[in-house]
């Protein structure tokens, strides 16, 4: 056997990062089919519920980067299809002309109470597969995770 086999089989076999993203595809799976019928993805509902719970003056990029552990190019990238389904509206900051402002639109709040049952829905086919107490679990572990972000960036970001 090659060392890159074997490397790669070690890999397979102990890495997080790997088992992370395979879980993460299921998982998103489950909500994306969940919200299907609303026409957003996970990915999106997040975007939103997080612009939601900054309130009625909204969030600018850097806040919710933060809030969502996603990089600033990626925020922006998200907010194009929100924008233009009429769930979010990106203003200028009434404190500073060169910050934007994200807000959530009446449809977006419509759209979030929409998905609240589906999520729901999703939320105890999960716990169902997982059982109550795993899925308590794993909840408060990848909390943990996020609350380390500080340690686990990379230096540059």
């Amino acid at each position: 056997m090659s060392d890159a086999a074997r490397f790669a089989q070690t890999i397979r076999n102990e890495c997080v990062g790997m088992r992370i993203r395979q879980a993460s595809r299921l998982l998103t799976r489950v909500f994306d089919d969940a919200l299907r019928s609303l026409g957003i993805q996970e990915s999106q509902f997040s975007v939103l519920v997080a612009i939601a719970c900054f309130g009625e003056n909204g969030a600018t990029i850097g806040p919710l980067s933060n809030v969502l552990a996603m990089d600033r190019t990626t925020i922006t990238r998200s907010l194009t299809p929100l924008e233009k389904a009429g769930f979010v509206r990106v203003a200028r900051s009434p404190d500073d002309a060169r910050a934007r402002v994200i807000l959530l639109t009446r449809a977006g709040e419509r759209a979030i109470e929409s998905a609240y049952p589906l999520w729901e829905g999703a939320q105890k086919r999960v716990k169902h597969a997982l059982g109550q107490e795993r899925f308590d679990a794993l909840r408060t572990e990848l909390g943990e995770v996020v609350g380390r972000r500080d340690a686990l960036e990379p230096d540059d970001a």
